[in-house]
């Protein structure tokens, strides 16, 4: 990879976004690792979306074909620099002890401080493409490639968006809109689900342990809402002198489980489970003395569950 034009890529990219936005940008650092880069920008200076980089990106692309040309400007200080070029782009802290400062322009677009080198004309880049857009702490990660590794990225992207069109049953032309139409349906297909599983869970029967004052909460779900159970079982356990053993199979033979109990029951249920694994091979799991959570195997979870039951009446009496 050219380092040379991916950095003055970077360049018009940021000047693009500057156009876009109206105001001056601060690049925290560019890194270079083959075959793509990455601008970190500080989120705090900026509201970025994509599509404002799909923009900048149009252009950049546009600013290559033009053949843009690249020069270069010596001067004795970042002050003096800022004199001539008042909307000059710098990362002041690390050009402050420089000797000379090289002031980078791309024809009609940028001004930028920087010490790096680069082409002598856009076209050298050939083709700029940015790939992706996330959060890395307080700053917007933006990862781009240029030249022929974004050529064959774009054509990979490509490849990639027909195979979702025949898995989804979509066109070039629909695909976005296929999307969506199967996000709303599998959020209304979750929320179904969730009530499914609340309902479920709010009919088991409690069983109570009338010497010992405890109530025991116990049932095998099917492919029920882990999420929804596991919210469940931690509102229960807020309740006085209850145990919670929930388990949800799911496919291949695996089973989540849960284990929990109250605050005012004296019971380590990550020991007791521990144990159990101990004596049976039927997974795997932990968590904290008051509620754990466990993979088993699916075929052993009424064994699963009648043993932690029986122990934990076990201990709670002893």
């Amino acid at each position: 990879m050219d380092t040379r034009a991916a950095h003055t890529a970077e360049h018009a990219f940021i000047g693009s976004l500057q156009k876009i936005l109206k105001r001056t940008l601060s690049v925290r650092k560019v890194e270079h690792k083959d075959p793509y880069n990455i601008a970190f920008i500080r989120k705090s200076e900026v509201e970025l979306d994509f599509e404002k980089i799909t923009c900048a990106e149009k252009e950049v692309n546009r600013l290559i074909l033009e053949g843009r040309k690249i020069s270069h400007h010596s001067f004795s200080s970042l002050q003096e620099a800022k004199n001539v070029f008042p909307t000059l782009r710098a990362n002041e802290t690390r050009l402050e002890n420089a000797d000379t400062i090289t002031v980078v322009e791309i024809e009609n677009h940028d001004l930028s401080a920087c010490s790096m080198e680069h082409v002598n004309n856009l076209s050298e880049c050939i083709f700029f493409l940015v790939t992706s857009m996330s959060m890395n702490g307080s700053d917007y990660e933006i990862r781009f490639m240029i030249g022929k590794n974004a050529m064959d990225e774009a054509v990979r992207i490509t490849e990639k968006i027909n195979n979702i069109c025949v898995q989804i049953g979509a066109n070039y032309n629909t695909v976005e809109a296929t999307i969506k139409k199967l996000s709303n349906e599998r959020e209304q297909y979750h929320n179904r689900l969730k009530k499914l599983t609340n309902k479920l869970l709010v009919d088991i029967p409690v069983r109570t342990i009338d010497n010992q004052n405890m109530n025991l909460i116990t049932t095998i779900l099917h492919d029920m809402d882990w999420r929804t159970i596991q919210d469940f079982a931690g509102e229960k356990i807020l309740k006085s002198r209850t145990i919670v053993v929930l388990v949800n199979m799911v496919d291949n033979d695996m089973a989540s489980l849960i284990f929990a109990r109250s605050d005012d029951i004296n019971l380590d249920c990550a020991k007791i489970f521990e144990e159990l694994g101990k004596d049976e091979n039927m997974g795997r799991g932990g968590g904290k003395p008051n509620f754990i959570n466990a993979k088993i195997i699916g075929s052993k979870s009424d064994k699963v569950v009648e043993e932690l039951v029986n122990r934990s009446i076990k201990f709670t009496s002893s």
